[in-house]
This record gives structure tokens, C-alpha cells and sequence, in this order.
């Protein structure tokens, strides 16, 4: 059994994805997660903190560019490059800058600025992504999209603990704008590795003459109103309790009395380790009971995993707990995540892969951004125990759309042990 999991990984293909997984998962955990405790260890209002979540926005509209990514070819370098690596070079040097000067701004002083060094941080990680989602699902076959969606996870993650754990224990012998000039050398040497190591011949898409509507217009004729309702809905609705609860976690952990080496240790590492057991096992089951099924059983977990916020609050700053509550949360959403990118990955049409599979995953960036942000309000205003527990009660409506889209309709959601 062990064999058969992981052999569904052995690719060069799955490694060189890997590594675009590390430079997805730093800029975005530097902008979610590390900047939140930097901004409640200044002791800015947890209300402000959470308005932070505003500036995920990016991530939320990247569909609206995405087709120019898709379509236009940057001039010069594009001949020596190829289209998708010459975008993906002139982002992240584009990223590497923005994230700089965020770490150099003061919230203190200034924290409209820290606000706009955020933001445009987040729109060129946004802008990465669209490239990297659109090459993997390019250059993998349907049913190998799990096994890539995990992989994106493992590396997301691996960036994750680069940005999260890394930061923080950073933080404890420089100052925040040198943890930032750190992180930002590590992306300059991952960019200079995934630059080299993809093919230009596998990465060329469509010509600049075609439309930039004709990849909205083929999800569209290839799915009925019903269908895409539906779909939209259940992307909407899925991870939504998850990303409530998630974006209020680390403020939550710094609140009730753990350090900076404690959330590293636990959340950062620890958690990232339980992230990744979920990821792999998911995109194994994935490939082992379909998809759908595996949606099924991380949709329940992911709800459960909530109420351990609520115990922990109650239990307080006890480090074994913490660890519980920090391995439920991270296995039950590495193993959703695996599922939910294969998922999004094969409603995409290959020709079309960079705008639909943005436009897709940012049905789920608007919850995560607009919803999420007065998290810190109601925090305020009812307590952490009784947020969590509304956290909880968010992530049922994606469950009961799961269940009743699975005796209604297939919609390409079986990837089976039988595809080929």
C-alpha cells in the first residue's frame, strides 16, 4: 500500500511542480500568517488585524487579469524564455520587491502603507499563481491531478514552514524588516531553480489573436445554468468555516497567552508536518475512492476540527493542547485541500487552464477575503469560544451541497483507481 502511494508521486514532473509550490506558499503565508502575528505583537487592534483580510483581495479577483496571462506574450524575453517563464520571472522579481518593502514599513507609523505593501504583495503572489496552477494543470493527465494537487500542497506548505516557523524564529534575532529581506532572498533562489528547470516547449499556450473571453465562454457552453450554480456554490462553501476560523487562528494563539517559539513549534512545524500526512493521504484517496468521496470525508473533518478552537479556549495556553488542536486543524484541511485543488483542477479545460482555474479557485478567495475580514469585530463583540463555534457551523452548508451534488449529478467529480 505504502508503494502504491507513493509511487503516484515519482515524476520530474511532480518534483518541478513541487518547487512552484514552495513559491506559491511563502508570499502568501508571509501576507496570512506572519503578518498577522506582526501586527498583534505591535499591539494593533485585533478588530484592524482582521480587516486585514482585505487584502487577499488579489487572490479573490485574479480571474479578471488572468486571461492576459493566458493570452499576452511579454516582449523580448518571451523568445528566450517562452510565455509562461517569462511571466513567472517578471513576477517574481516583482514579488520579491514588494515583499522588501512591506517588511520595511511600520505599522506603528504608518499602517496604511504596511496596508498597500500587503496588497500589492498579494497581487503579484496572485499573479504567480495563475501561472503555476495553469502549468500543472497543463502538463498533467486527469488522473494524475491529485497526485499534483497534493504535491502543490507539500510545497505550499514547505513554504509555509519557510515563511511561518522560519519567520517567527527569525524574529527572535533580527528585526521584522530583516526576516523580510531574508525570507525574499529565499524566493530569489527558488525563482532562479524553477526558472531553469521548466521546459519551454511544455508551457506554450494560445496565440495573443484570441479572445479573452473565449475561456469564460467555454466553461460556460460546456456546463449547464444548473451546473455552474451548483459548482460555484459548493467552491464557494467548502473551505468557507475552515477559512474563518483560520484566519483568526494565529491572532487567537498570541491572544490567549503562547509565544512566538511556541506557535512556531506547534502551528508552524508540527502543523505543517499533520498538513502534509493530509495531503498525501488525500490526493492518495483521491486516486484510491474518487473524488468525490474523498471530498465527503474531508468536508466532515474539516467541520469537526473547529470545535477544538472552542476547547482549547477553554482549556488556555497548555502546549499539549495546542498541539491537538493544531494537528486536527492542519490533517483535516491538508487532506480538503488535496481533494478541492484536484477538484478545481479537472473542471478546467486545458487549452484555457490559467483564467478558469483563477476564476474558479477565486470563488473561494471571496469568502476567505470579504467575509473573513470583520472576523476581529466579532470577536470582539461575542468572544473566541463563540466565534469558533460560528466558524463550525460555516462549514456545514459546503457539506450539504457535497452531498446532495453527489445524488444528483456526476460533474466529472469520479477520478477513480480505474482512470487511465
Amino acid at each position: 500500500m505504502i508503494k502504491n502511494i507513493f509511487g503516484i508521486y515519482y515524476s520530474k514532473k511532480i518534483l518541478l511542480i513541487f518547487f512552484m509550490g514552495i513559491a506559491s506558499g511563502i508570499p502568501l503565508y508571509m501576507v496570512l500568517s506572519t503578518l498577522f502575528i506582526w501586527l498583534t505583537r505591535e499591539n494593533i487592534d485585533i478588530s484592524t488585524v482582521g480587516l486585514f483580510a482585505l487584502t487577499q483581495i488579489p487572490w479573490s479577483l485574479k480571474f479578471v487579469w488572468a486571461p492576459v496571462v493566458d493570452t499576452y506574450k511579454i516582449p523580448i524575453i518571451n523568445k528566450f524564455l517562452g510565455q509562461r517563464r517569462s511571466w513567472l520571472l517578471v513576477t517574481q522579481i516583482l514579488l520579491i520587491i514588494s515583499l522588501i518593502l512591506l517588511g520595511f514599513s511600520n505599522p506603528n507609523k504608518n499602517l496604511l502603507l504596511t496596508a498597500f505593501f500587503s496588497l500589492l504583495t498579494a497581487f503579484f503572489s496572485a499573479n504567480q499563481d495563475i501561472i503555476i496552477d495553469a502549468f500543472r494543470i497543463e502538463v498533467l493527465e486527469d488522473e494524475l491531478q491529485g497526485a499534483g494537487a497534493a504535491v502543490t500542497q507539500f510545497g505550499y506548505r514547505f513554504g509555509g514552514i519557510i515563511a511561518g516557523a522560519g519567520s517567527l524564529y527569525l524574529s527572535s534575532i533580527f528585526s521584522w524588516s530583516e526576516v523580510f529581506l531574508i525570507i525574499s532572498i529565499i524566493i530569489a533562489f527558488i525563482m532562479i531553480i524553477t526558472i531553469f528547470l521548466i521546459q519551454v516547449q511544455n508551457i506554450q499556450t494560445r496565440k495573443n489573436s484570441e479572445s479573452l473571453l473565449a475561456p469564460f465562454r467555454e466553461f460556460i457552453s460546456r456546463n449547464s445554468t444548473k451546473h455552474i450554480a451548483l459548482i460555484l456554490c459548493f467552491i464557494f462553501f467548502f473551505k468557507f468555516g475552515d477559512v474563518v476560523a483560520g484566519i483568526m487562528a494565529n491572532p487567537f494563539y498570541v491572544k490567549i497567552g503562547f509565544s512566538n517559539i511556541d506557535i512556531a513549534n506547534a502551528s508552524k512545524m508540527f502543523g505543517v508536518i499533520m498538513t502534509l500526512l493530509g495531503v498525501f493521504l488525500g490526493g492518495y484517496l483521491v486516486k484510491r475512492i474518487g473524488l468525490i468521496n474523498s471530498l465527503i470525508v474531508s468536508g466532515f473533518l474539516q467541520v469537526l476540527s473547529n470545535l477544538l478552537y472552542v476547547m482549547l479556549n477553554n482549556v488556555g495556553p497548555e502546549f499539549n493542547f495546542l498541539l491537538i488542536t493544531v494537528a486536527g486543524e492542519n490533517f483535516s484541511g491538508g487532506l480538503g485541500s488535496a481533494a478541492f485543488v484536484a477538484y478545481l483542477s479537472v473542471l478546467c479545460k486545458k487549452e484555457y487552464s490559467g483564467t478558469q482555474y483563477a476564476l474558479l479557485s477565486s470563488i473561494m478567495g471571496l469568502a476567505r477575503t470579504f467575509l473573513s475580514s470583520p472576523s476581529g469585530f466579532i470577536v470582539e463583540a461575542i468572544g473566541w469560544s463563540h466565534f469558533f463555534i460560528i466558524s463550525t457551523i460555516f462549514g456545514l452548508p459546503g457539506l450539504i451541497i457535497l452531498l446532495w451534488m453527489r445524488s444528483k449529478f456526476t460533474i466529472r467529480m469520479q477520478i477513480s483507481s480505474n482512470s487511465n
